[in-house]
């Protein structure tokens, strides 16, 4: 019996021992698989490479202007990065980055690279910060790709070497059951099998019971967490899961009020979708702003919810209620800042546009004339260039508020720069009503301003188009229009001018003459007249000035001032003044050498960077010697880009030239041109010399500006001097030069040689012929 007892309790201790060993070697792989369940680490590091790839995505999208995404975008894609990098420095993923020291080297890379990107986050809409931003980001996504197949080697031995463990449990516990069987006694073997069978099936149970626990805890968190609010339906659309911002988006106080009850009983009808069609989908998923308006629905709180549902496989519903407010608010703002101006708030030429269309549609349909007026400001371009850009930029503004209060009730937009128009609904079909608003717009514009101690005065030009019967588009009507202020602005400053069909014609008759122009200097059929200056002291012809004539074949001569300004605006003035600096020069060379040559420059040769260097090369071309040309340029050339000119008449100045500035008196800071720029000769505008003799003032002028240029050691012209009396009179003002039609009006260049061999002009007036 004592054997028996002995055996019993080595048996029965026998049995503890091994359920102990089997016990510890069971929670070792309850652990391991644990470990391996609830800290998924090849998971959280796979998260990784795709957040970062949507990160670069969203600022290459920003980058290149697509409007679907924002700089909020793209601060929400960064902080996403940031929270998952700080996911793979937690503690569930330290024992896969400490297994090697080139993965934290990743991680502190990604750390590095996400701290440089930080500060140009608030620089990301000034131009080039996208592009620093991916430089910066590039070189990271390998590296985190990389990382990712690390972590995946790294769990698929993780979990090879806890499946060997449980093949370990599996013998041991094969062997002992073996052992407890030869041991003896069939009842007590057969009891401890039942024991270990009834243990086994209660840990099993209470697992299950631990990981039902666990997930349903899980679960309550993430649905807590949801930002939108969340309700499950079952297959009778009863709610039976919700979370709180569910209960705080439509104020309900606790469960009662919502279990068991149909949703369509607890908010509006309204907001739920009719069919789980195509159209429900995630805003996430897209910036559409027409599928934000389609999916949105106004509480009277104010707040916007976009509404969106999923089935599920027991025929019910869930339904996400996301606030969307500040999004709705954003899409509002992008959509009044794509119709309108940034400067005056106006509408801008898109939406200007729209709204000539609509009007259109409407007068097809219910017979309503309206008219376009198309406005621009004269000599705005000036204010900039003497006044700055803020001054400019401030006057647009006080101008479109005069236009906005003098137009009434019609729509006023800006189209540019400016460009304004205005949309206008007349009262009857005599448009008269348009001639009076384009009358009172005129007089509003031109009304002094005062800005930062500055007085200024601009006025404006209007051209009028109106709409017809016929079939048209908004193209075609403001075409009309800017014709009709293209010839308005012909016309003189304050004008306005309704459209005709004979403008379509001028600007017919101006395309054919540019096509011309074009033909004409191949063709040879340009030449150069030569105008005298006459020495006041001497009487003799000193100098010639080149003008430029065009012998058309089929027009005749073509006046200078018809095709220049056209070549002006063509870009065809640098070849046209290259080829009469050439053939002046080359004239002057058979002139006496007392005699020199005077060339105009236009302002537009000076946008040239080439300028200086074709001179140079005519110079040496010619062997003309410098010092026997002269270049004229007006007040125009030193408004335009002052450095950039000024440091090509100081280079000119260099080639031994002379340089002189022709109708002075006429623009705005001669004086402060004359202190910046030595010139060599200044010529007074004929403006002055033609009111000598009935303007006493004018007298003062020319005796005043001649007196300048004395004390300044410079020359001084009178231009335009057709008279005797003028001749007197700018001679006692103390002038050095004459130049005009009392002398000769300008010539060809073999009379103009004739002249030089005659006598020269005699103090009594007798002139040139």
């Amino acid at each position: 019996m004592r054997f028996l007892r002995t055996a019993l309790t080595i048996v029965i201790l026998g049995f503890i021992a091994s359920a102990i060993y089997i016990s510890v070697l069971t929670f070792q792989r309850q652990v391991a698989l644990e470990s391996v369940g609830l800290n998924n680490v090849t998971w959280m590091v796979a998260q990784a490479p795709s957040e970062f790839a949507r990160l670069e995505q969203r600022v290459s999208s920003y980058a290149v202007g697509d409007g679907r995404t924002d700089e909020a975008e793209v601060r929400l894609r960064f902080d996403i990065v940031v929270n998952r990098l700080k996911t793979l420095r937690a503690s569930a993923v330290e024992e896969f980055s400490n297994s090697d020291t080139r993965i934290v080297a990743i991680l502190n890379d990604l750390e590095a690279a996400l701290e440089a990107t930080r500060p140009l986050l608030a620089q990301l809409s000034e131009p080039g910060t996208p592009a620093k931003i991916l430089s910066i980001l590039e070189p990271i996504y390998p590296k985190l790709a990389r990382l990712s197949t690390d972590a995946n080697v790294w769990n698929i031995a993780r979990i090879k070497a806890d499946r060997e463990g449980l093949f370990q449990l599996q013998w041991a516990s094969s062997y002992i059951s073996a052992g407890l069987i030869a041991c003896g006694l069939s009842l007590i073997a057969l009891l401890l099998v039942h024991n270990r069978l009834l243990a086994r099936a209660q840990t099993v149970l209470q697992q299950k019971e631990r990981t039902l626990a666990l997930q349903n805890a899980r679960f309550d968190a993430a649905l807590e967490a949801m930002s939108p609010g969340l309700c499950l339906l079952d297959a009778d659309e009863r709610v039976i899961v919700y979370n709180q911002r569910f209960l705080t988006i439509f104020g309900f106080d606790g469960r009662s009020q919502i279990e068991g009850r149909r949703l369509a009983d607890l908010i509006s009808t309204d907001m739920l979708p009719d069919s789980a069609s195509g159209d429900d989908r995630e805003l996430g998923d897209t910036d559409d702003i027409a599928l934000l308006n389609d999916h949105a629905y106004h509480l009277d709180n104010g707040t916007v919810l976009m509404v969106t549902r999923e089935p599920t496989g027991e025929g019910g519903w869930v339904y996400t209620f996301e606030d969307v407010t500040e999004r709705h608010k954003a899409q509002d703002r992008v959509v009044h800042m794509a119709h309108h101006d940034a400067l005056t708030g106006m509408p801008n030429r898109m939406r200007f546009w729209d709204c000539i269309n609509q009007a259109l549609r409407r007068t097809g349909a219910q017979d309503k004339p309206f008219a376009v007026l198309y406005l621009d400001l004269d000599r705005f371009k000036e204010v900039n260039d003497t006044l700055g850009h803020p001054v400019g930029d401030a006057l647009l503004r006080q101008v479109s508020e005069r236009l906005r209060k003098a137009a009434g009730g019609d729509m006023v937009g800006r189209l540019g720069g400016d460009e304004f128009a205005v949309l206008h609904h007349c009262t009857d079909r005599t448009f008269e009503s348009a001639r009076d608003l384009a009358e009172g717009l005129i007089a509003a514009v031109g009304r002094t301003y005062h800005i930062d101690g500055n007085e200024i005065v601009v006025s404006t030009s209007v051209g009028i188009a109106l709409s017809s019967g016929a079939s048209m588009d908004a193209d075609e009507l403001m075409k009309n229009a800017d014709l009709a202020l293209y010839q308005a602005k012909a016309d003189g400053p304050a004008a306005y001018r309704f459209f005709s069909p004979q403008m379509e014609e001028k600007l017919q008759h101006r395309r054919n003459l540019e096509a011309d122009l074009r033909q004409g200097l191949k063709l040879g059929q340009f030449e150069l007249y030569f105008q005298p200056l006459i020495s006041l002291e001497t009487g003799a012809i000193v100098l010639g000035e080149a003008l430029m004539r065009w012998r058309h074949p089929d027009k005749g001569m073509i006046s200078p001032a018809e095709f220049i300004p056209l070549a002006e605006e063509t870009g065809m003035i640098g070849a046209l003044g290259h080829w009469a600096l050439q053939q002046a020069c080359e004239h002057a060379l058979h002139w006496p050498d007392s005699v020199r040559l005077s060339v105009n420059l236009s302002p537009v040769q000076f946008r040239d960077e080439g300028l200086v260097d074709g001179v140079k090369e005519v110079l040496e071309n010619t062997a003309l010697d410098p010092k026997r040309l002269e270049l004229e340029i007006t007040e125009s050339v030193l408004l335009q880009n002052n450095a950039a000119n000024f440091n090509a008449l100081h280079r000119l100045r260099g080639l031994g030239l002379t340089i002189a500035l022709d109708d002075f008196g006429t623009g705005y800071s001669s004086l402060s041109y004359l202190q910046r720029f030595p010139f060599d000769k200044i010529k007074i505008d004929q403006s002055f010399v033609r009111d000598l003799g009935t303007r006493p003032d004018s007298s003062a002028i020319i005796q005043s500006i001649a007196t300048l240029g004395r004390n300044l050691r410079m020359q001084t012209t009178a231009e335009g001097v057709e008279t005797k009396e003028q001749l007197d009179i700018i001679t006692e003002a103390g002038c050095t030069q004459a130049q005009g039609y009392y002398f000769s009006p300008p010539v060809p260049e073999v009379k103009f040689r004739a002249m030089l061999s005659e006598k020269s002009i005699a103090k009594d007036g007798v002139h040139v012929a």
